[in-house]
């Protein structure tokens, strides 16, 4: 099975650019207080690094999920988003949860965190889906 790579590579950088938007302009002050920092002390601490991480791992989320999607097959935007969404929830939720009910970590901060995996990938789905439609629509 075929993966599309520019449509990985895209939707790599809107999952990057969508986690900008919802650790900071959503939930920021929020998700700062579950994490029990203040705006100095993540902005003191943000080098290259863990943009970086992000962004690299963003593409290994989208991969994945591409991979997911070959294998379904059929896809479009809809049913890309849909299972990006279940996927997130599914496996990245559990696994957090499960996480969060041994560390100790509040369910608010659990639900921001989830919330990001699982609306990031069903974006993720809908950008996959909607460019393998269209790839097999032209051939």
């Amino acid at each position: 099975m075929r993966v599309n790579w520019l449509a990985i590579v895209v939707s790599a950088i809107v999952f990057f650019l969508f986690g900008g938007l919802w650790y900071d302009v959503l939930f920021g002050s929020l998700w700062m207080a579950q994490m029990a920092k203040t705006s100095a002390q993540t902005s003191a601490g943000v080098t290259w690094y863990p943009l970086v991480v992000s962004l690299v791992m963003g593409f290994f989320v989208a991969y994945g999920l591409a991979r997911i999607l070959a294998w379904r097959g059929q896809m479009n935007p809809g049913r890309g988003a849909l299972i990006g969404l279940s996927t997130g929830l599914l496996i990245f939720g559990s696994m957090t949860w499960m996480d969060y009910a041994y560390s100790g970590w509040g369910s608010t901060l659990g639900w921001i965190n989830v919330g990001f995996v699982a609306v990031g990938m069903a974006i993720q789905g809908a950008i996959l889906g909607a460019w393998r439609a269209k790839a097999a629509e032209s051939q």
